[in-house]
């Protein structure tokens, strides 16, 4: 969320007080999980919608899994590059390069619609639902995929509310479609699949709009971000890994005999995944303060400990530097666990009690208080990775995101096996083991800090020539020959017409 941080930082700086403060973590909270909210509040009243308009109980189940199918793997494919797009983007802004940002979204949405489109017009094939639910589902992947990278381009751009504006307006608008379309005597379900693309719609152009707005056009080069990708290929492996260990968990549910089985090919479980959703909810508190901790206390040590390096501290002052910083996290870090630890507890114990008046049995309120758990921990966890990767530990990173997943399959698999009374262990257990070892490479990298900032560094710049940075050079080349064939025949024409 680099967009947020400098209002961030100007409110906590030029402001004191309590109310101050609250306006600060206000704004963190509408901007990180405003957009999570207004979705989950567009979902209830459409399925409201629907059964106000007579759908039946199938049809408002058949939207639910064409909304969470559509969100879930359009999450996965796209996570796939977009922590090498912050990386990018960043890397551009500091070069001085951007000219080459708008085209690298271009060529990335190329890139990721030409792998996930193919494979999803041929699973809403197997679908057997009318023609234009079809064509609604696979627009809603599509649009969504675009929107997970969209949101990443303008988390770099500091008009950070457009992205809340888009939700506001791309929600309402859905809701407006969907019910129109009921009034008009549409079928509900189709009303509100195609109310939900119209309204995902108007997000992708307000989105599209701002990044067309805040980047320089540049020149058109689908393919310009290979060479880096080539370099940071790691931070694809980071993403795709996180993103299959945050639902991997259901999936092995889904693929149990206890999965409710909408299509032939439609598969959810709901006595695991509602109590899954409740659980997420819980750790906003926790994504909120560390989004406010790394703009605002650490981010300013951590600038403070390489200004000393980078304009003559002596070995004395860089080390008081680190240890500051070094304090300043781990005291952050602690601070954020400790509230998380508060909420935890109390979702654990009243809101479980709560969930029982709302349909959900005894068996799934056990499943929600291991799972709000084992989500405390996992938020630990991204936190973490997020902090070795901020530190340039692209590896540590990358083998912390691949034990979580490994653990959250294997463990998933042997609690679907030792009863109900266990489900959610298995994810707990992934994520406690996991952030241990990244809590603890983290902290053996901070103290050999000095060695990777002085020692690990390069003494020369090797270009890279892999695969991805020989395809770019040769469409560049081929690019280059084009113009210029383009630019003997209008000289030609000139000289013709003269």
């Amino acid at each position: 969320m680099a967009g947020v941080g400098f209002e961030l930082k100007r409110i906590f700086r030029d402001n004191g007080g309590v109310l101050n403060s609250i306006k600060g973590y206000s704004i963190t909270a509408v901007v990180t999980e405003g957009p999570m909210v207004l979705m989950i509040a567009m979902l209830l009243v459409m399925r409201y919608m629907m059964t106000r308009f007579g759908a039946a109980y199938g049809e408002r189940e058949i939207f639910l899994f064409f909304m969470t199918y559509a969100m879930i793997f359009s999450h996965i494919l796209a996570n796939s590059l977009l922590m090498f797009i912050n990386r990018f983007i960043s890397d551009c802004i500091y070069q001085e390069r951007l000219d080459e940002i708008l085209p690298s979204f271009f060529g990335i949405v190329f890139c990721l619609l030409l792998i996930g489109g193919p494979v999803a017009v041929i699973y809403v094939l197997t679908i057997p639902v009318s023609l234009g639910i079809r064509l609604a589902g696979l627009i809603l992947f599509c649009v969504m995929t675009i929107m997970w990278v969209q949101m990443a381009y303008l988390s770099a751009v500091k008009r950070y509310e457009c992205e809340l504006l888009g939700f506001v307006a791309g929600s309402c608008g859905a809701i407006l479609a969907a019910a129109i379309m009921m009034l008009l005597g549409i079928s509900p379900l189709c009303a509100a699949i195609w109310g939900s693309v119209i309204g995902f719609l108007i997000m992708l152009f307000v989105y599209m709009a701002q990044i067309l707005y805040c980047y320089p056009m540049g020149t058109f080069h689908l393919f310009l971000f290979f060479p880096q990708l080539e370099r940071y290929w790691i931070l694809v492996v980071v993403g795709v890994c996180m993103a299959l260990g945050l639902y991997v968990h259901n999936f092995v549910f889904w693929g149990s005999e206890f999965c409710n089985r909408i299509f032939p090919t439609g598969v959810f479980c709901s006595k695991y995944d509602v109590p899954t959703f409740f659980a997420v909810l819980t750790i906003m508190p926790m994504l909120i303060q560390f989004v406010v901790s790394v703009e605002t206390r650490f981010s300013v040590k951590n600038r403070a400990y390489f200004d000393t390096i980078l304009y003559g501290g002596c070995l004395d002052d860089i080390r008081a530097a680190k240890r500051e910083m070094q304090d300043v996290l781990y005291a952050e870090l602690l601070r954020m666990m400790e509230i998380q630890l508060i909420v935890t507890i109390l979702a654990v114990t009243f809101l479980g009690n709560v969930l029982k008046t709302l349909g959900l049995d005894y068996d799934m309120v056990e499943i929600y208080r291991l799972l709000c758990l084992g989500y405390y921990i996992y938020g630990l966890l991204k936190c973490g990775i997020v902090l070795l990767l901020y530190f340039d530990d692209r590896k540590g990173a990358c083998l912390g995101a691949a034990l979580f997943l490994g653990l959250s399959m294997i463990g998933s698999i042997l609690t679907l096996t030792l009863g109900v009374k266990t489900w959610g262990a298995g994810f707990l257990f992934a994520g406690a083991v996991s952030a241990v070892w990244v809590i603890l490479r983290l902290k053996r990298y901070l103290d050999r800090l000095e060695y990777h900032v002085f020692c690990e560094q390069p003494l020369f710049t090797m270009e890279e020539t892999g695969v991805f940075t020989r395809i770019e050079n040769r469409l560049a080349q081929s690019e280059q020959r084009r113009k210029l064939r383009r630019k003997e025949r209008e000289e030609d024409l000139e000289a013709g017409m003269e």
